[in-house]
Formats: C-alpha cells, sequence, structure tokens
C-alpha cells in the first residue's frame, strides 16, 4: 500500500509552496491514493467501506471523494 506516498504527499502540502493548479494536482493523486488503499482496506474484510469513507472525510474534509 502507498503508504509512504500518502505521508510525503501530506508533508508537501504543508511544507511547500505552489500554484493553485499544482496545489489541485497534488490534492487530487492524495485523494486517489487514500481512496485506494480505504478499497484494499475493505477488501480485506476488517472494516466496511462506509465507516471507512466517514473517518477518512471527518479527517482529511474535502481531500477524499
Amino acid at each position: 500500500m502507498p503508504v509512504d506516498t500518502i505521508e510525503e504527499l501530506r508533508a508537501e502540502l504543508r511544507e511547500c509552496v505552489f500554484t493553485p493548479a499544482e496545489r489541485k494536482a497534488l490534492e487530487a493523486e492524495l485523494a486517489e491514493l487514500i481512496r485506494q488503499r480505504n478499497e484494499a482496506l475493505a477488501a480485506e474484510g476488517g472494516i466496511s467501506p462506509l465507516l471507512l469513507h466517514l473517518t477518512v472525510h471527518r479527517r482529511y474534509g474535502s481531500l477524499v471523494r
């Protein structure tokens, strides 16, 4: 799972200055990686997709679609 990539993108978004277009692209990439991670966790059977979505949405707001 791309956990390291997710953390790297989060750090970049926190610490770097981007143009609006660059920031939007990075946020979209981060949201997609989070979605993929959530699907993999749900497929493992321990967590419902709805619970994962609600938990992540509460934590990351608009970054998750």
